[in-house]
């Protein structure tokens, strides 16, 4: 998902640190097991039902193979739209998105038009200003939007232990045995991953999700400069942390905060704490990894977002609260961020394919360590672990494995093997996953969707407009991000996300004109012109159904309910532009960046895998009824 420009959160950031410090929540020891046997859930991200059954038959994924023939193997029928928040927020919660609330990744704010992440909101604290210094005096409200009661939680009210590691839309996390958070964590500015890059000579600016420091190299050559982290509570703009680079022979010495340490070209560090100091009242702790991408004369030096520390974490991403520096004591640091596969940066050319995949396989090998050690420590009847890398995997190399693609031709060696690559590696997960399990122990594996074709991005906004459905203000023939130039009383429907179109709605948004008693008609006719509109390219239907969401959701959030649900054909999706409210000056182009696959289309065309070491009666038909398959099995006897 394309990354959010920083917004205004990393003072609240810092004040939702000082009320984690100043009320700290207990650890309590887990109870015992409710169960003689457990259930092991491993979920892959991403993972296509074609893709698998491929490897499957072709012989390369033996362990997949072994566990459809022990116990079963079919598609799982996804969500609408097939969106990762939205699945597997169905997935813990059993239900459909108008009772859970998560319609998309992103969620609107129709008092203003605002734009914001749909999954965690941090509410501020009341705070006393003393000494210049807002004080915490009560506590913030850090809020999951997702509704509804996650199985896990259920499955501990009726005695059973479950362990819970990175899972979506788990931020803040539950109160259950064992929990780390997954996609919805901050890094410590308040974004969903702020990288840096560092030169000493021009390199072109990140348009989202990063920061490039172009700096002058002093007279000795040393490169410094300050790393920016979170707002500073005192006021007076960020606090930050000084870095030198200096050369040593065909790399670079780097000093960072207080840590040093050499690094050559194409090398990644060590994670890296750092301190960000404020008055005499202590820090805030994060940690990066760096990567040097090129020594002197033209230095270039990639850090990671600036993520929590499991070992003093600022923010409340374990549970219980210490669990995750017990376990980073045990399997090192170990990325925080809820999405960490910063697949922006490669967009952007600012970190390259080879350079990504290690932090990738750096991503897998911690995942993979979490799983173990919850193996090991037999303490939960529910282990439920997700890889999201399959996922990110796809969508940076699908344009090796899709001949159609505007750029296949161009597809390096090592791009064209990377999904295989993933898809061993998920496969030797469940193998070792299977040599761990005690008798009696049953396995599930699931995936929230597959993956299909993105050659063309249709900038929704741009159709809306040559329809007669959105208005500019004059003289504008198109329109930047976050509805900039949207003439609001004249628009009668706007797009927003990447499968939504959202009625201008009397009483609902801010400068509403579509009247209750139009509302129903207007919808009717999107959805029936949406699909006549054909790529004038290639006369390829781009979208292939549009119906209205309270067709398709019921519960006490279908307010925020898309209007119109859009349902892309295979080889489409809303452009990123579409996403941020944008209107571009043309209707469809090619897409020509390496995020080449993607699922946000119809749901037909992505469905999911389901894989159990047992044999199923009566599967679920979608992913909100693994729950209940899950709770199923670990009572029975």
């Amino acid at each position: 998902m394309k990354r959010l420009g920083r917004p205004a959160l990393g003072a609240l950031v810092v004040l939702a640190v000082l009320c984690w410090w100043f009320w700290p929540a207990s650890d309590a020891a887990p109870g015992p097991r409710g169960s003689g046997h457990r259930v092991i859930v491993l979920g892959f991200d991403g993972m296509d039902p074609t893709l698998l059954r491929a490897g499957i038959d072709a012989g390369n994924l033996p362990n997949f193979a072994a566990l459809a023939t022990d116990g079963s193997f079919q598609p799982l029928g996804t969500t609408d739209p097939p969106q990762s928040p939205v699945a597997w927020s169905s997935f813990a919660t059993g239900l459909n998105p108008g009772e859970h609330g998560i319609f998309d990744f992103l969620h609107r704010d129709p008092s203003r038009y605002g734009i914001e992440f749909s999954i965690a909101e941090q509410l501020p604290p009341e705070t006393l200003d003393l000494l210049g210094m807002k004080v915490p005096i009560a506590d913030g409200l850090l809020v999951n939007r997702r509704q509804g009661e996650p199985f896990w939680n259920r499955a501990e009210a009726e005695g059973l232990r479950s362990s819970v590691y990175r899972v979506p839309v788990t931020y803040p996390v539950d109160s259950i045995t064992h929990m780390i958070a997954g996609m919805g964590v901050p890094d410590l500015l308040g974004t969903q991953g702020t990288y840096t890059l560092i030169a000493n000579h021009r390199v072109e600016a990140a348009e989202s999700g990063g920061r490039v420091l172009m700096v002058k190299s002093n007279a000795d050559g040393s490169i410094e400069t300050p790393l920016e982290g979170p707002e500073n509570p005192a006021g007076g703009g960020p606090m930050s942390v000084p870095l030198r680079i200096t050369q040593h022979g065909d790399g670079v010495s780097l000093k960072i905060d207080s840590q040093e340490l050499t690094l050559q070209p194409g090398q990644w560090s060590d994670w890296l704490p750092i301190d960000f100091r404020f008055l005499a009242l202590g820090s805030v702790r994060g940690m990066v990894r760096a990567q040097l991408q090129s020594g002197y004369p033209r230095v270039r030096l990639y850090l990671t977002p600036i993520q929590v520390d499991p070992m003093k974490p600022a923010l409340p991403i374990s549970a219980p609260p210490h669990d995750a520096e017990r376990l980073a004591q045990v399997i090192g640091r170990f990325h925080t961020l809820g999405m960490p596969e910063e697949t922006w940066s490669m967009n952007q050319n600012h970190l390259d394919e080879a350079a990504w995949l290690d932090s990738v396989k750096t991503t897998l090998a911690e995942g993979e360590a979490m799983l173990k050690q919850a193996l090991i420590k037999n303490d939960s009847d529910l282990i439920i672990k997700t890889f999201v890398q399959p996922d990110r995997v796809s969508h940076m190399f699908w344009r090796a494995i899709d001949t159609e693609h505007p750029l296949h031709a161009e597809s390096s060696e090592l791009a064209r093997g990377a999904i295989d690559w993933i898809y061993q590696e998920s496969d030797r997960i469940i193998g070792e996953t299977r040599a761990a399990m005690q008798p009696g122990d049953r396995l599930i594996v699931l995936s929230d969707h597959g993956f299909t074709h993105y050659r063309r991005s249709a900038h929704v906004n741009r159709w809306l407009l040559e329809h007669g459905y959105l208005a500019l203000k004059p003289g504008k023939t198109e329109s930047a991000p976050l509805f900039a130039d949207i003439d609001w009383t004249k628009t009668r429907a706007y797009a927003m996300g990447l499968n939504g179109i959202y009625l201008n709605q009397v009483g609902r948004e801010a400068q509403g004109i579509v009247t209750a008693d139009q509302r129903d008609a207007l919808i009717a006719e999107l959805g029936a012109a949406l699909p006549t509109w054909r790529d004038a390219k290639n006369d390829q239907p781009i979208v292939l159904h549009a119906h209205a969401g309270s067709a398709t959701y019921h519960g006490a959030h279908l307010d925020d309910a898309p209007d119109v649900v859009v349902g892309f054909n295979v080889g489409y999706r809303a452009s990123w532009q579409t996403t941020l409210g944008a209107v571009p000056p043309v209707l469809v182009e090619d897409n020509l960046q390496k995020w080449s696959g993607d699922h946000c289309v119809a749901p037909e065309l992505v469905p999911g895998i389901l894989l159990t070491s047992f044999p199923l009666a009566t599967p679920p038909s979608d992913i909100a009824g693994v729950g209940a398959l899950i709770m199923a099995e670990a009572k029975a006897q």
